[in-house]
């Protein structure tokens, strides 16, 4: 589950791994422009059993980044995306205890980048975010999220980036460093992501297919505001997991993928809107104490549709 607070280290993985596999591959062109538009469509299900009986939480998400600038001149990359990206969240067999089944979230990102000479480019980002369960909708329903990240390419093979993020969310202030990498291992064998919050192991099989494995570790986790009937208290979702996935192009920039799994942390908390940190990770989130709690491990699935443009 793609998890609201993580949102903009999503958005830095799509546009890291693109355009540093653009100024790689691609002869300099003025001419030439990377394919960092997106389209992205998926669905994951998580089922599990809890006092025998059963329960799974679904996410449906949808997400597209528009490149308003796109400009790659002497193997230097500058562009402007602006996205829209939708989730909707239904938990299934917990009845009211969390306040509702049905929870949705629409982001709005927008995300620069700017080369300074082939090695180095400055990647920002901000993303506002709408989450609640839009049962009365107001300005309470408003996160933000924010990063900064330095790109270096070091080699024909290797690139990495240095910065952090910063999300404010309904319990609190998140702040953290991250590290982005993308290593070309070998001609089949690649490794790319955001440390520490997601990475993918990627084996090329064909032209068309791929193999991989993949972890992500959401930080916080995604968190959902409840109407004013419900006290305006807020759920957090965390799902922590390691997946298998495969991907196969059908044609030229469009591709399908399938994966599982196991969510090895796997947590429905509903908490007072009072219940809150300053600073995560530095201040602990489990200080606060929850209304409602649901920890439950177990195997995922999912699937998705992706076009690059």
């Amino acid at each position: 589950m793609k998890a609201t607070s993580s949102f903009y280290l999503i958005i830095l993985l799509v546009s890291f791994k693109f355009t540093a596999a653009a100024q790689q591959n691609k002869p300099i062109d003025t001419a030439f422009k990377p394919k960092i538009g997106s389209f992205d469509v998926g669905y994951s299900y998580s089922p599990f059993t809890v006092n025998h009986k059963s329960m799974n939480i679904q996410q449906v998400n949808a997400s597209i980044n528009l490149p308003l600038i796109n400009n790659f001149k002497d193997g230097k990359l500058d562009f402007l995306l602006a996205g829209l990206s939708y989730s909707g969240l239904t938990l299934s067999g917990t009845g009211q205890t969390f306040g509702g089944t049905e929870f949705y979230s629409v982001s709005v990102p927008i995300t620069f980048q700017k080369s300074f000479f082939q090695k180095y480019a400055l990647l920002i980002s901000a993303i506002p975010t709408l989450s609640s369960d839009l049962k009365d909708v107001s300005g309470d329903d408003i996160s933000y999220s924010a990063f900064a990240m330095l790109k270096i390419r070091s080699s024909k093979n290797f690139s990495y980036a240095i910065g952090a993020g910063y999300s404010r969310q309904f319990f609190g202030s998140i702040l953290i460093p991250v590290i982005g990498i993308d290593w070309q291992i070998s001609e089949k064998l690649s490794l790319s992501g955001t440390l520490p919050v997601s990475e993918k192991l990627k084996y090329q099989l064909s032209d068309k297919s791929i193999l991989g494995f993949s972890s992500d570790f959401g930080i916080g986790g995604g968190s959902y505001r409840l109407s004013k009937k419900t006290g305006s208290n807020y759920l957090q979702v965390q799902q922590y997991k390691n997946t298998l996935f495969y991907n196969y192009q059908l044609a030229k920039n469009f591709s399908v993928q399938i994966s599982g799994g196991y969510n090895f942390v796997q947590k429905l908390d509903l908490y007072n809107k009072d219940q809150k940190v300053n600073w995560a990770p530095f201040n602990d989130l489990s200080k606060r104490v929850p209304l409602a709690e649901l920890k439950k491990t177990g195997f995922t699935v999912e699937s998705g549709i992706s076009y690059r443009f």
